[in-house]
């Protein structure tokens, strides 16, 4: 028999922050970098990965700068592995662009540093993406390594490939085991019978003569013994078909390919908790990052990216150094125990400090482009309302802006023709030198901050003007009305014994009590939501609030204010006492010509240790959820196989139909299509004895990083097993925002609906020109020259003829044109004859996720993007 070779691959796992932060890891992380290199200068091993990521080693050397020659050189002789990721990134909740842009980060950076480890190594995430072999592939990856996720009753065998709906096929090696499965080869001391079971035990899995066993753990030093212990424990075996190897991963994968194995191929995502836990409820963890770590993507996405491309296009220099700067700070974020929140207040600080970094980086973008360009436009002139649509997408929708005029009476006017519009709000404000009494103020110097609502039509990639004049008379506020229901085209929505009711105008049908809500006890932790051993769930309704109708030109709302009593904390709720208070406002918005119930909810949270769901009901009686995927759709049972035998099966949590979510998800059937858009709720539940209610976790307050014994989660608390890490802050006592929206249609259309979420989770950037207030962005106050505009030097593209998902347009890797990517969202559906159209003709040529070039240049006006198979990404590069 052919000897079975164990490749052992010395590594640490060095988890970027976790109950310790980034900065007392650091330190460690110096003096471990100076055992690396050391252990590899004398020999003492002769390979060495630090765990895939970039970050780690990016901090290192800008600290150490004299090391990276030595770096470089065991990177370039392939004994020290780095890269490809700038932060292992979690895979479920985390956009598609910035997993992409992570991996560039990481790649780019080990480029400069003799080049990357091509494996997608990810060996701790909790679950494992559907849509990571397309990125993979993307970015010339076709061997991938992991832990968690893949069910034991589905895969027996530790090597696989792993296929995306549009043929895209990855390698895998799963190390069932785990990442620390190689660390008793250095510790302990076995007899011969004792290693042969070791071993036995570590190739039982494997499909191929070839398999990994890594050794190394979380923040472990090097094992300056492994190359002893070896040729120990070969000697031991020296008459068994098993045989241990110094190797590294590249190594293993390509003994792998050379055996050509026949294995088996598997699809979609994985995240079962047969082999390890998953944390599948971890995403409604410290809610208040996720939301802006989700806002930032979108504007980032959405706003930053293209708006320096238009920029771009007219002189103003585009700064890629500014992106990759946000996109570091951002990526840092995206680690499995930052994404998810399981940290320890001090770390979860950390994040957020980057967070709000990130978040006045971008929107500074934002004020100072959008300024740029409308004080350097030709014939602007006081008054000057400037709109911005850098997408190649058109907007059509109803915004809300802030104008700074002189009198209080005005009205808005483009091209000759007067625009209306909703005055929301009017605040008189003083612009001069402020003084101690007020009464000493120039009256000449008041001015007026508006608020308004009006619609706006951009075409894509193109700016709409608009004037502000004074005007004889002042529109009224929208005010209070004695209505007790709110509608457009599409609904009709009404308050009925504190319960909401919706007429689908378009279906013709009636959902009574369709937004509710639900709070239930968590005696759980930021890792896991569990039901209290001593619970009571409330079902929350609207009898006791106030109700508030607003009805202008383009927008009705309907705004709902109360307080929902509930026990104060976990005590209090085993005796049913609701000594606790709740507020909250909810205010749902249905706009003229838009087929979406917009809900923005603010609560002020006082209780402890609960969960706040809200109930969405409809009478889709769902078998499978749907939602967008990094770049394509979901679909998912509402049930699990498992949910009443997990224990017995020896499942390490239960397989709950909690799950994660994107930005949307959907239930249908044969004629109604029930949508729920969010911006930065992650967790969604299918509910109900026939599953025609869909639950959106909102927030869970918890106060530890990890409690033992869980209903959900039986046996030693997760993180840390030997200490309880109080996490007060995960709790969440303050005002907390959410917004998402509703949407009915008769039929599901994948490319319709992420065109309808990008429409309501994007902004209009916009600027006035005036010199009223000098405050309306933080930098306002100060000088700024216009510059001379060139004529525009590239193409507006325009998405419309297509059913193809925009995903994003940035400059290309050689700055020299734009690279637009687009994807096709559908599972089953392949696309032929999609067509962009450009307003000129220019070089259009095919690119991978890296921007390398995989096609020959063509000049057009139109390009035919070929077909599109299920889910299929393409970049285009357009100069």
């Amino acid at each position: 028999m052919t000897d079975r070779i164990v490749h052992a691959i010395a590594h640490t796992h060095w988890d970027f922050e976790w109950y310790f932060t980034r900065h007392e890891a650091f330190i460690q992380f110096c003096y471990h970098m100076d055992e690396v290199l050391q252990a590899l200068e004398q020999g003492k091993i002769t390979y060495y990965l630090l765990d895939g990521q970039m970050s780690i080693l990016d901090d290192y050397l800008q600290a150490f700068p004299e090391k990276q020659v030595q770096v470089k050189r065991f990177v370039r002789g392939k004994r020290l592995f780095i890269g490809p990721w700038y932060t292992q990134t979690d895979e479920l909740v985390i956009a598609g662009e910035s997993i992409v842009r992570n991996l560039n980060l990481g790649l780019d950076l080990a480029d400069r540093l003799g080049g990357a480890m091509m494996v997608g190594y990810l060996p701790d995430s909790f679950g494992q993406g559907k849509d990571m072999p397309k990125i993979y592939n993307g970015l010339a990856i076709t061997d991938a390594l992991f832990w968690r996720g893949v069910p034991s009753d589905v895969v027996k065998h530790t090597e696989f490939n792993w296929q995306a709906e549009d043929g895209s096929k990855v390698l895998v090696e799963n190390i069932k085991n785990g990442y620390f499965a190689g660390v008793p080869l250095v510790e302990a001391t076995m007899n011969q019978s004792q290693a042969q079971r070791y071993l036995k035990q570590n190739v039982c899995a494997a499909a191929t003569q070839n398999t990994a066993l890594p050794v190394g753990g979380d923040q472990r030093y090097v094992d300056l013994n492994l190359t002893a212990k070896i040729a120990q424990i070969n000697r031991q075996n020296v008459n068994q078909p098993v045989k241990v190897v110094e190797s590294n991963y590249p190594a293993l994968f390509t003994a792998i390919r050379q055996e050509e194995p026949k294995l088996e191929t598997l699809s979609g995502e994985f995240i079962d908790a047969s082999v390890s836990k998953i944390h599948r409820s971890i995403y409604s963890s410290r809610y208040d990052q996720k939301y802006l770590n989700d806002k930032l993507e979108r504007r980032l996405l959405y706003t930053v990216e293209p708006l320096m491309i238009f920029a771009a296009a007219y002189g103003i220099p585009y700064h890629q150094a500014i992106l990759d700067k946000i996109w570091r700070l951002m990526v840092r974020n995206h680690a499995h125990d930052s994404a998810g929140g399981c940290n320890s207040d001090k770390t979860n600080q950390d994040i957020l400090n980057r967070l709000n970094e990130a978040d006045q980086l971008s929107y500074s973008v934002i004020d100072y482009l959008t300024r740029k360009l409308s004080i350097s436009q030709p014939q602007v002139q006081q008054d000057d309302l400037i709109f911005y649509n850098p997408r190649p997408v058109t907007v059509k929708k109803i915004i809300q802006v802030q104008l700074s005029v002189k009198q209080k009476a005005f009205c808005l006017s483009s091209n000759g023709k007067q625009i209306n519009y909703d005055l929301i709000a009017s605040q008189r404000v003083y612009g001069g030198t402020i003084r101690r009494n007020p009464r000493d103020n120039d009256p000449e110097r008041y001015y007026y901050v508006h608020t308004i609502r009006l619609p706006v039509n951009i075409a894509p990639m193109a700016q709409q003007k608009i004037h502000i004049d004074t005007c004889q008379y002042p529109e009224q506020i929208v005010a209070s009305t004695k209505k007790e229901k709110i509608e457009n085209l599409f609904y009709e929505l009404k308050v009925d014994q504190g319960k909401l009711t919706l007429i689908d105008k378009r279906n013709e049908k009636v959902y009574t009590d369709i937004l509710s809500f639900e709070d239930g006890g968590d005696e759980g932790d930021t890792y896991d939501y569990s039901p209290a051993y001593q619970d009571e769930i409330y079902q929350l309704d609207f009898k006791k609030a106030t109700v508030q109708v607003l009805c202008g030109k383009f927008s009705q709302s309907l705004i709902l204010n109360g307080v929902w009593r509930l026990p104060q904390n976990l005590v209090q709720r085993a005796k049913k006492q609701c000594d606790g208070h709740l507020p909250y406002q909810i205010k749902l918005t249905l706009d003229r010509q838009t087929a979406l119930i917009q809900i923005k909810m603010t609560v002020d949270n006082r209780i402890k240790d609960h969960r706040l769901r809200a109930i969405i009901k409809s009478d889709v009686k769902a078998k499978f959820i749907y939602g967008d995927s990094q770049f394509g759709t979901f679909k998912r049972a509402v049930t699990d196989p498992h949910a009443k035998n997990w224990r017995q099966l020896g499942y390490h949590e239960e397989p709950t139909t909690i799950f994660p979510m994107l930005h949307y998800i959907n239930a249908h059937n044969g004629d109604t299509s029930l949508t729920i858009m969010t911006k930065g709720i992650k967790e969604y539940q299918a509910v109900g004895t026939e599953f025609d209610q869909l639950a959106l976790t909102l927030y869970r307050s918890v106060g530890y990083l990890g409690r033992p014994d869980l209903r959900r989660r039986p046996g030693i608390a997760s993180g840390n097993e030997f200490k309880a890490i109080p996490t007060p802050d995960s709790q969440l006592q303050k005002q907390l925002t959410f917004k998402f929206a509703i949407h009915f249609d008769k039929v599901y259309r994948p490319h319709q609906l992420m065109q309808l979420y990008q429409s309501y989770a994007s902004r209009v950037p916009y600027y006035q020109i005036q010199n009223l207030n000098r405050f309306t962005t933080t930098l306002q106050y100060f000088v700024l020259h216009p510059t001379q505009l060139t004529q525009r030097c590239l193409p507006t593209i325009d998405l419309k003829n297509t059913k193809l998902v925009f995903s994003s347009l940035q400059a290309t890797a050689d700055q020299g044109g734009m690279a637009l990517r687009v994807y096709n969202p559908s599972l089953t559906t392949s696309l032929t004859n999609q067509v962009i159209e450009l307003d000129q003709a220019a070089r259009v040529c095919q690119l991978n996720l890296r921007g390398q070039p995989l096609s020959v240049v063509q000049v057009v006006k139109k390009f035919d993007c070929g077909s599109f198979t299920p889910g299929e990404i393409k970049t285009f590069g357009i100069y």
